[in-house]
């Protein structure tokens, strides 16, 4: 007995020293929680928003809780509680708490359902025999929230590229502009634009600052821009040139390809075109004296240099009688040289019409050593009724007059041809007569539908005519409908006249005569609606601005665009120049209203077509201006004394109730520092006591 009684005490005596610790891995004492509802909560990308749930507590209790949440790398949510931290305080046992967790969703967010890992930290009291000990634990859980996103992504699309100057030559520096539109709902932060493809050697390359720019903020449904100053090599040749400008931002990494040209468009370069063409419209007899007359104009950007014009009729029955070739120093943009020359057929010129064939060389800064001049070729027609014996020779059918209606034939309409054949022969009949009409091939843009095909096709018809005869010196009318393939180029075209026919005799005869054809492409300019801010005011700037296309075929030659109204403006007129095809522009000026009520204004703009006619398009907006609002004015007691003592002197001065506040004041501060030394001397006494 005395035995177990000395195990038993020597048992008891170690549990004694056994560490308080060795109880608490005794979970009974713990808390035990859990979260309330369990359903998935959706929320908007781009907002901020609350979710709400219920902590449990179904066990001892707890207090000093702490909830952290823990997001994953790729989250695209935040919070936006004060402290990441968030305090919950006191949960009794058997008892619940309403919990609130603030985030705020990134308006880039991908739609899908993303974890949030919430951490508790929390205590409690574990009893050890006699005595208790405050304890720490730790509890977590993860919840899924979902994402919806009904906003469009940013998208960054370059809308235009401007060069200063416009024309880019080799060994030239030059300020490229990239403007870019936001087409997204969201804003892009932290953009970066990179120009690759740069090279030192038959390229572009930087001249100054970098090939990277960064802009903070890039506006939703806005218009910006980055600049960069580049510089052409010497040996970069003529043409356009790709870069690449890399758009980085939020992750995202969008490449978009720019061409650059050095002097590749007619409107950079130099481009002859022969205008007001004049030449003889009757029959012309032996050693009778006739004129070509002709404009040419330069309807590029540079000077035409060392020009080169030439009048040849390639047979020597028809001879010049001034000098057949011409030398013009230069021709500056928009401007034009008449050029005339006079020919006169020889006593063996026989009745026929000549073809005289105009050429003109040129060239301009652009062209590079060895380079091919750019060479522009035109035919002019003189029939000439031949000497000699009238019964001799072969009858000849020729063309003698010809007749459009409209006058210039436009590319995508009808347009109806008359045509006089006429028997040149005086004794002679020509009989069973097949005309057939064919048009030359390549009068169409390369990269269009009808590439290599006719550009004129008959309407309701055939492109062949049948004549039973045509007496001696005869005539005989006919007529077709014509249509003109929409995207003709603008110039004049030929159509062949293809003559089978038979004399007196029944021989066979065959000629061929040439039908000029002047088409043009009508100009097409289309707008964007204008954006108007309202709000206006007298005196205050306010933007309009708009967009605008060359939807047409055709280069607009000489356009303006100018705010025109009852108002002073800022930047009210732009001169966009020669506006190629498929070109865009942005324009925005601002109006300065000096009157209140309704304002009446307009975007004008103008131009020149292909066929020189100048053409207007006006866009009217309107305004409402409301005066400025007057200013706020200060109590009168707002201001200092001042006010007081320029009223009245000292009597003022007495008067004023800032005087007094500040007495009252001052007196506060020197009783305050009298009442500090005062004790403190009483302190020092009662030390040295």
């Amino acid at each position: 007995m005395r035995k177990y009684l000395s195990i038993f005490l020597a048992a008891l005596l170690v549990l004694t020293f056994v560490p308080s610790t060795i109880f608490a891995n005794n979970t009974i004492y713990q808390p035990s929680f859990s979260i309330e509802p369990d359903d998935m909560p959706n929320l908007m990308a781009g907002t901020s928003k609350t979710i709400k749930f219920i902590l449990k507590n179904s066990s001892n209790n707890a207090w000093d809780v702490v909830m952290t949440p823990e997001f994953e790398d790729n989250s695209p949510f935040t919070s936006t509680n004060l402290t990441n931290r968030i305090s919950i305080g006191r949960v009794n046992g058997n008892n619940k708490v309403p919990v609130d967790l603030n985030l705020s969703i990134s308006p880039t967010a991908k739609e899908g359902t993303y974890p949030i890992k919430l951490n508790f930290e929390y205590k409690y009291v574990l009893p050890t025999g006699d005595s208790s000990v405050i304890e720490t634990g730790k509890y977590d859980e993860t919840i899924y929230v979902q994402v919806t996103n009904n906003k469009t992504q940013p998208k960054l699309i370059i809308t235009k590229l401007v060069t200063n100057p416009t024309t880019i030559l080799p060994g030239q520096a030059t300020k490229l502009s990239i403007l870019f539109e936001n087409k997204g709902d969201i804003d892009v932060k932290n953009l970066s634009i990179k120009l690759e493809g740069l090279k030192n050697d038959g390229g572009f390359y930087i001249s100054s600052g970098s090939d990277i720019q960064i802009m903070k903020n890039i506006k939703s449904k806005s218009i910006s821009y980055v600049d960069f100053y580049i510089k052409a090599s010497n040996n970069i040749k003529k043409g356009a040139h790709e870069l690449k400008a890399i758009f980085s931002y939020g992750g995202v990494e969008d490449i978009q390809n720019i061409f650059l040209d050095v002097g590749g468009s007619s409107d950079q370069s130099s481009n002859l075109v022969m205008e007001k063409i004049v030449s003889p419209t009757g029959t012309i007899g032996a050693n009778q004296d006739f004129t070509i007359k002709f404009d040419l104009r330069n309807n590029g950007g540079i000077d035409a240099k060392n020009i080169l014009v030439k009048a040849d009729s390639g047979d020597s029955s028809v001879v010049p009688k001034t000098t057949n070739i011409k030398r013009i120093n230069s021709i500056s943009p928009i401007s034009s040289e008449t050029l005339e020359f006079v020919f006169s057929p020889t006593s063996d010129a026989i009745s026929k019409n000549y073809p005289i064939s105009i050429t003109v060389e040129y060239e301009d800064d652009l062209n590079l050593d060895g380079e091919k001049r750019p060479v522009l070729n035109q035919y002019i027609g003189a029939y000439i009724d031949g000497g000699g014996d009238p019964s001799k020779g072969k009858p000849k059918l020729i063309i003698d007059k010809y007749v459009f209606e409209p006058q210039l034939v436009k590319a995508g309409e009808n347009f109806e041809m008359k045509l006089s054949f006429f028997n040149t022969n005086s004794s002679k009949t020509v009989k069973n007569i097949k005309i057939f009409l064919t048009a030359e091939a390549g009068g169409t843009n390369p990269d269009s539908p009808s590439a290599g095909g006719s550009v004129f096709t008959p309407v309701d018809s055939s492109n062949t005519f049948y004549i039973d005869s045509i007496p001696p010196k005869g005539r005989v009318e006919k007529s077709i409908t014509m249509f003109t393939v929409p995207d003709a180029l603008a110039k004049t075209h030929t159509i062949l006249a293809n003559f089978e026919y038979e004399d007196n005799e029944g021989n066979p005869l065959e000629d061929q005569e040439r039908v000029g054809v002047p088409v043009v492409q009508q100009s097409k300019l289309e707008t964007s609606e204008l954006t108007i801010y309202p709000g206006a005011m007298i005196g205050q700037p306010m933007p309009v601005s708009l967009e605008f296309y060359n939807t047409g075929k055709v280069t607009l030659y000489n356009m303006m665009v100018k705010l025109e109204g009852d108002f002073q403006t800022e930047n009210g007129s732009y001169y966009v120049g020669n506006f190629t095809s498929g070109s865009s522009e942005y324009f925005e000026g601002m109006v300065i209203p000096d009157m209140p009520g309704e304002l009446i204004g307009a975007v004008l703009f103008t131009y020149e077509d292909s066929t020189g006619q100048m053409q207007e398009i006006r866009k009217e907006f309107t305004m409402d201006v409301m005066e400025m609002p007057p200013m706020e004015e200060f109590p009168e007691d707002f201001y200092p004394p001042m006010n007081d003592m320029n009223q009245g002197g000292i009597k003022g001065i007495v008067k004023s109730k800032w005087l007094w506040i500040g007495v009252v004041a001052l007196g506060a501060i020197i009783g305050g520092v009298i009442f500090y030394k005062k004790k403190k001397r009483e302190k020092e006494m009662a030390l040295d006591e």
